[in-house]
């Protein structure tokens, strides 16, 4: 059986009005979806501070995305890194509003995974290529264009 980490921070502190930081430095191993999966644990790095009456985490994530490319369907992996700036409510509990962003806070505790798995699901991009210039490939007989051409007249809408 697999041993499950929670990546539970306590913000307690915080929000009574301690004026510290708590720094984090984590590592979330993410769940596969639609169809891309992380090949390797995000490595996370953040700043939690109490601004007011809100919670402010900065920091940034840093994983690879692997899956097929959009146009070749060439397997890829891509280093993908997202800088975090939110401000969240944390009066809002979760149970009050499961799908605001405020989600990641249950009680006086930061839920580290949830907040890595919301920030990376939204930077997605919407098609993952191999490259940024990539040809993609004949729609007839399959021949990817990034390593060469094809002799289909339909198909090759490349002229």
């Amino acid at each position: 059986m697999a041993m499950v980490q929670t990546h539970k921070v306590d913000i307690g502190g915080l929000l009574a009005g301690s004026g510290q930081r708590i720094l984090v430095d984590d590592v979330v191993a993410l769940e596969p979806f639609e169809g891309l999966d992380f090949p390797r644990p995000a490595s996370v790095h953040l700043e939690v501070r109490s601004a007011d009456r809100w919670l402010e985490i900065s920091g940034e994530v840093e994983t690879e995305v692997h899956g097929e490319c959009d146009a070749c369907l060439d397997d890829v992996t891509r280093e993908m890194r997202v800088d975090i700036d939110e401000r969240i409510d944390p009066s809002v509990a979760r149970e009050d509003d499961p799908f605001g962003e405020g989600n990641v806070v249950t009680g006086n505790r930061l839920d580290v995974a949830d907040l890595v798995q919301q920030v990376l699901l939204s930077a997605l991009p919407l098609g993952l290529r191999c490259k940024d210039d990539c040809a993609g490939m004949c729609g007839t007989c399959g021949t990817n264009f990034n390593t060469g051409g094809c002799s289909c007249i339909i198909g090759d809408d490349r002229g």
